[in-house]
């Protein structure tokens, strides 16, 4: 009974926001600017090889100007990084890194040339994902940072709309992605185009749960600053804020909801929770593809 409420509850909350959101980007008729917000886009990758090269194609045909990629080899025992650097023509580079987090040390730098925004491999020794994010952290160049899974796939416009919240209130130092697992999605040039519920009862339940969870439960916690969590498939953070909070934890298995519940901590006297908003990419797991939406936190 206690459950049920509680079900019925978050439906209900999540209903209302995502309306509630949906009518006031209708009402605002939102007008495009020049103005960009700085990002860097970390790829931890390890074991790789048969994914990495779609989804950097992927991720350099977003509709952002002012964006880099980092991808980060966790000490591979496949060809990831052989793959990587012979597909786009990349070119080792004497560059130092300054560790202002704790991650294992760097082997090589590379450096793609001829792309439409830098692109740079960092070959380091393996230390876990934690680790691989904290050397992207170090080697990254701008203000905010963008983590995602090495075989996730974004909408074209996903980084354009994630730094909305950034650049709507000065409080909001990440934006979490929801996944949503979802089978036989078509996808064209970086935009859904198709889409069914698959006949596999095990996979619908899996979807279905999936919906309650982040449509419902998780914009019902909003409201009470108790997300604990941005996946690390998907999320935007303020590059300073994670320095002083310490980074990603590389220790632990579960390195994004460790930080995000540490993020809380650091600020728990200072910010408020936003909520969820829109749809904005999609992610490859194994044999699925997982639609991702944006979660506004400025409270973690």
């Amino acid at each position: 009974m206690i459950y049920a409420t509680y079900l019925l509850l978050s439906v209900s909350v999540g209903a209302w926001d995502l309306y509630y959101a949906n009518k006031m980007r209708r009402i605002k008729n939102e007008i495009r600017h020049d103005f960009y917000f700085p990002v860097s886009i970390l790829v931890p990758a390890y074991n790789e090889e048969v994914t990495i090269v779609d989804s950097i194609e992927s991720l350099l045909k977003l509709n952002y100007r002012l964006y880099e990629i980092i991808i980060v080899d966790d000490g591979s025992s496949d060809d990831t990084v052989k793959v990587l650097v012979e597909h786009f023509k990349m070119r080792m580079e004497h560059r130092p890194i300054r560790k202002r987090l704790m991650c294992e040390q760097e082997k090589a730098v590379y450096k793609a040339e001829g792309l439409r925004v830098p692109v740079t491999l960092i070959s380091k020794h393996n230390g876990g994902k934690g680790d691989a994010l904290n050397m992207g952290i170090n080697a990254s160049a701008y203000p905010y940072f963008l983590c995602i899974d090495a075989d996730s796939m974004l909408q074209t416009d996903s980084l354009e709309k994630i730094v909305q919240p950034v650049m709507e209130e000065d409080n909001v130092v990440a934006v979490g992605g929801l996944v949503r697992a979802a089978q036989s999605l078509k996808i064209k040039d970086g935009k859904r185009v198709g889409y069914r519920m698959p006949w596999n009862l095990v996979t619908s339940m899996q979807i279905m749960e999936y919906d309650r969870s982040f449509l419902a439960a998780r914009i019902l916690m909003d409201r009470f600053n108790g997300n604990m969590i941005i996946s690390g498939a998907f999320g935007l953070f303020k590059k300073d804020v994670v320095i002083a909070a310490g980074g990603y934890d590389r220790e632990t298995l579960g390195e994004d909801m460790e930080l995000v519940v540490r993020l809380h901590v650091f600020f728990r006297l200072f910010l408020d929770v936003v909520r969820v908003t829109a749809f904005i990419g999609y992610k490859k797991r194994k044999k699925q593809w997982g639609n991702i939406k944006r979660v506004k936190q400025g409270g973690v």
